[in-house]
């Protein structure tokens, strides 16, 4: 219930916030929606609030997840939260236009990052609260060695959660079912979106039981399942940690009481022992997640509305900044090829792609990104609506192109020259591709369907909506392409 003489304080299932004006709306932040996952909760599934007394603050936002620094400058400000971080991570943060009793849609937003940094704090979402009359939610989770090693499998010890960085999502959710009706929120329109490690944390979250019933829209943008380990490679990772800090099946109950920082380093050091891929990443366990991607891709995903897309030239972020979140040259994306789809359609699918720039940043957008979207696409559009996008429009900046991310700053308010920097010189044209991309997902939270213009992605037509300063509805682009990947995704290494 809302306090009726003063809607900044609202009363939750754990007590009382309080919290303040921000940008022409109401926010609450870092709320906790879980127990502190420190000391002998490090490393299990999400735990209960401890209730509180009296009325708590929520006018400042906490601590992101433990995590380095990715970015040189102030590109650091793309994936890395400004704020504090914390082994104390668990909490989200609440913009709406009033905690009024009136029931508003509901976009509860994933951050991405690589799984490995990032924080729901760099997310403001007061702008989208208010242009769309919604409730906007940005969470935190566990990330890295804290979020997702399999330390259940390597030591065989269920006190260590499987996956936990996606359970404390589902935690989450469930606290936004719970509560967000006392922000002015309704419970039973709630569309989860992310980008990147955001985006296959939304697709993830719609083949998980556990988070079946708790969310009525997906939004994801650039990531499809395949971002994933299997069980095999989640062991080696793993293992390569506990090395890293002398522990074993013997010892292992010093995972407990060793200093966070230490953890972080020992991360850092067993990411150095792989030059290019993903060190922690969610893991197919066939507990919380299914068993493999093939068991993943034969599930039903949830009947509720989806829109997904990539952007042009995903690959560019990582090759221009030389971040080895993925395989940056040709002959490692070969080999990555090779390993998992064989010599001979490698080979069929490598000379879709010349060996020049062009063709390196498409081999690896469609490697990691736009292959892996269009399946997921695939799945679900067969028995649901669903809308397929692709950004288009060029950043000037380092000849970056569409890029990884890029999207984020035409929905997001990021700090101005940042955003000038990576979008280009404000114009009226860049202006109005922003609006419609913000009115295109808004009414998506509000009605489970884009624009007017933008018809629904079917296996037929495949019409996709390209984003630029002006867009163009395309059927099929890439179609041969596409053709020759034929549903296969590899999973980065």
């Amino acid at each position: 219930m809302t306090n009726p003489t003063d809607t900044l304080i609202v009363d939750t299932s754990n007590g009382k916030l309080r919290g303040k004006r921000m940008g022409g709306v109401h926010a609450w932040l870092n709320i906790p929606y879980a127990a502190p996952p420190v000391g002998p909760l490090r490393f299990r599934e999400p735990q209960p609030v401890q209730p509180w007394t009296g009325i708590r603050d929520a006018t400042r936002f906490g601590a992101s997840a433990l995590q380095p620094p990715l970015l040189p400058g102030p590109l650091n400000t793309v994936i890395s939260s400004a704020s504090q971080f914390s082994e104390d991570c668990l909490y989200l943060n609440v913009w709406s236009p009033a905690a009024d009793g009136r029931k508003r849609p509901v976009w509860v937003w994933i951050h991405g990052g690589a799984y490995d940094l990032g924080g729901g704090s760099q997310y403001l979402g007061h702008e989208l609260a208010k242009q769309g009359d919604i409730v906007f939610v940005s969470i935190n989770y566990r990330l890295n060695a804290f979020g997702f090693l399999n330390l259940g499998g390597l030591f065989e010890d269920e006190r260590f959660a499987h996956n936990a960085g996606m359970l404390d999502q589902v935690a989450a959710l469930r606290w936004v079912k719970e509560n967000i009706e006392a922000f002015g929120g309704d419970p039973g329109r709630v569309t989860i979106g992310g980008e990147s490690a955001g985006s296959a944390s939304v697709v993830t979250l719609m083949v998980m039981k556990a988070a079946r019933g708790l969310f009525h829209g997906a939004i994801a943008q650039s990531a499809g399942m395949s971002l994933h380990a299997d069980w095999n490679s989640s062991l080696d990772i793993a293992q390569e940690f506990a090395s890293q800090l002398g522990v074993g099946r013997d010892n292992r109950d010093q995972l407990w009481s060793l200093p966070a920082p230490l953890l972080s380093r020992a991360m850092e050091r067993t990411k150095k022992t792989r030059p290019e891929g993903l060190a922690t990443r969610p893991y197919f366990d066939g507990q919380v997640l299914p068993s493999s991607l093939e068991e993943a891709r034969a599930i039903r995903t949830p009947d509720i509305p989806l829109l997904i897309g990539t952007n042009l030239d995903e690959h560019r972020f990582f090759t221009v900044l030389r971040l080895p979140i993925m395989p940056l040259k040709r002959p490692r994306l070969a080999n990555l090829l090779t390993r998992q789809l064989g010599a001979e359609r490698t080979d069929k699918l490598l000379a879709l792609y010349p060996d020049t720039d062009r063709g390196l940043t498409d081999l690896g957008s469609h490697t990691i990104f736009t292959m892996p979207s269009i399946h997921f696409s695939e799945q679900h559009a067969q028995h649901a609506p669903t809308w397929r996008y692709r950004l288009d429009y060029p950043s000037p900046f380092l000849k970056l192109g569409a890029m990884h991310a890029l999207d984020l700053f035409l929905l997001f308010p990021f700090p101005p020259r940042l955003t000038r920097l990576l979008l280009g010189k404000p114009t009226p044209e860049l202006e109005a591709l922003a609006q419609r991309m913000k009115r295109h997902w808004l009414r998506f939270v509000r009605e489970g369907r884009p624009e007017e213009g933008w018809p629904a992605y079917d296996l037929e037509k495949r019409k996709t909506l390209l984003l630029n300063l002006k867009d163009e509805l395309v059927e099929d682009p890439e179609g041969a392409r596409r053709r020759a990947w034929a549903e296969r995704d590899v999973m980065p290494s």
